[in-house]
């Protein structure tokens, strides 16, 4: 735990984020002082409770009150990191399967270890502390924050893959991974380890939601669930790490960051594949204007999770030694329905976020369109788009004062 604090403290909790501004509100980075207390006086306060109830014989037993009190403040400083980091707009309050037990003033037994694995389930990757509660009859496994059904329902039309890009990512796997013992960070749905899978030497994911990974093993593929900020593998595992826009829902990419160079063996890569896309000119004016009205609906800002997570990564990467390389894989046309050209602004809405839900989202869609000028969704637009490759390699150095 302290490891992760002083990576915190090394990159300065003053990191740059982009600046808020009447449409987005950005999700500032964790702080050293914010993951202390997490680890000196949140995690035992809910690990007392944890032991007193994983084994009780009575899970419809009302717990204290001040045992209530505990788990859901608990909760809400993991998920809004103290509410003093900004983050409160960020996700709206409590998520719905820890705001329901708030309403209460007890608990049940049965309820307090749902908030118990649910908070377990956000803070083991930061501290690497597992406080493995006793799950209550019937109760499922739990994700992270942003990592639940939701999500994984809206996934796939926010992201739409053309065989186009299907044949970039082949592409790329033929010629940067080869015999390659691979790991991707974030699998998803799977859509880049279809495409990297027969050509490396060895494919393995890890992945923070089940409902993904669900997905994912349907195509045959080797992913374990697990936080990229805490991977399950040894030192020097695989000679290629492999990200796909995953880091944008990493909740610390320092640690992310750490791990990656844990995992590489000698010799070996890092890659980030990033889609670029460009639709007509007056789509990308109707993107500011959905936005701008999204904010307006979620209290002044549309809240944004990715900005700044990229950069963040990065810089850490290049302090530690590494050589960076931007290789353009390849552009293209690209015709796509309105929809298709708006969907990831209609997912952004999802309740984790901003608490709009997705048919409001989705209306404003459509009576922006329509007073722009711009058509039905169903209507074709064209537009272009293109396959960016980042390659990080660690260099030798004789001492941290030599970097590169």
């Amino acid at each position: 735990m302290s490891a992760a604090i002083e990576i915190l403290r090394e990159a300065g909790d003053g990191a740059a984020v982009p600046p808020c501004d009447r449409r987005f509100h950005y999700v500032p980075p964790w702080r050293a002082a914010t993951l202390a207390v997490l680890t000196e006086r949140v995690l035992p306060s809910v690990a007392e409770v944890a032991a007193r109830y994983a084994s009780a014989a009575r899970p419809d037993a009302p717990v204290a009150a001040d045992e209530t009190a505990t788990l859901i403040a608990a909760c809400a400083y993991v998920r809004l990191r103290g509410a003093r980091d900004g983050c409160t707009l960020a996700f709206g309050g409590l998520p719905p399967e820890v705001a329901r037990h708030a309403r209460t003033e007890r608990m049940t037994v049965r309820a307090a270890l749902e908030c118990v694995g649910w908070f377990n389930a956000n803070q083991r990757p930061l501290t690497r502390v597992d406080l493995a509660p006793g799950a209550p009859g019937g109760a499922g496994a739990y994700d992270g924050a942003l990592y639940g059904p939701e999500l994984a329902r809206r996934y796939a039309p926010a992201r739409p893959v053309t065989e186009r890009f299907n044949d970039v990512l082949r592409g790329f796997a033929t010629d940067f991974l080869g015999s390659c013992r691979v790991l991707e960070l974030g699998t998803g749905t799977g859509r880049l380890a279809r495409n990297v899978a027969p050509f490396a030497g060895s494919y393995t994911g890890i992945e923070a939601s089940r409902a993904m990974i669900d997905a994912g093993r349907r195509d045959g593929l080797d992913v374990r669930h697990g936080d990229m900020m805490a991977m399950p593998f040894d030192a020097g595992s695989f000679d290629a790490v492999v990200e796909h826009e995953s880091i944008d829902f990493c909740t610390e990419p320092l640690l992310a960051a750490t791990e990656v160079e844990r995992v590489l063996a000698l010799g070996g890569r890092f890659y980030r594949v990033e889609l670029e896309t460009a639709p007509a000119a007056g789509i990308g004016r109707l993107q500011e204007a959905i936005t701008a009205r999204l904010a307006e609906m979620s209290g002044g800002v549309f809240p944004y999770w990715t900005k700044g997570q990229r950069q963040r990564l990065h810089g850490w990467l290049l302090r530690r030694g590494f050589v960076h390389r931007r290789i353009e894989l390849a552009r293209w046309d690209e015709t796509r329905t309105l929809q298709g050209w708006l969907q990831g602004l209609v997912n952004a809405s999802y309740p984790s976020f901003s608490g709009i839900d997705e048919r409001a989202a989705r209306s404003v869609c459509v009576e922006l369109a329509h007073a722009a000028s711009l058509g039905g969704l169903d209507t074709r637009w064209p537009g272009r788009a293109g396959a960016v490759l980042h390659e990080y390699e660690p260099v030798d150095r004789c001492c941290p004062k030599h970097l590169p």
